[in-house]
């Protein structure tokens, strides 16, 4: 291999290097303000997966911030608030609304993303969840229409 091979190699692998870790990071903008992560969140049937479930799921809020959950195995009704710092946080009928787990907004071209506030040892956020469609101008969400 030629001294220009070598250079021209690892000038590939450091310029990949940055964007192959904003995709393990879910690159996208952090919505901050409260308000955006409302407009966000509000009135919206969101499907997606996530990866540090391995599941996917399905959320549906409506306008005053109830939601029904769905995941493989269930349907749960809860609610979501948007505290003061923009993290949104979702709290569940079967923890009796007493357990909120709280989630930083980023939007992404193909959707958004959430990422836990709490991290692993590592530093990763412990949970995502990744939205891949998001439908707009919902007002109520009933049981029977989430069941897919």
């Amino acid at each position: 291999m030629t001294h220009k091979s070598l250079i021209a190699i690892l000038a590939v692998i450091l310029l990949a290097a940055p964007a192959g870790a904003q995709l393990a990071k879910g690159a996208g903008q952090r919505l901050k303000d409260p308000g955006e992560v409302k407009k966000a969140l509000l009135g919206m049937d969101l499907h997606g997966f996530s990866p540090t479930s391995n599941m996917s799921w399905r959320e549906c809020i409506q306008p005053d911030g109830e939601t029904l959950y769905e995941t493989p195995t269930e349907v749960v009704k809860g609610r979501v608030f948007i505290n003061p710092e923009g993290l949104a946080c979702f709290a569940y009928e079967d923890t009796g609304y007493t357990a909120a787990s709280c989630y930083w907004t980023y939007r992404q071209a193909n959707g958004l993303r959430w990422e836990s506030d709490t991290k692993t040892i590592g530093g990763e956020p412990q949970s995502v969840f990744v939205a891949t469609k998001v439908i707009t101008g919902i007002t109520s969400c009933k049981p029977e229409s989430l069941i897919s």
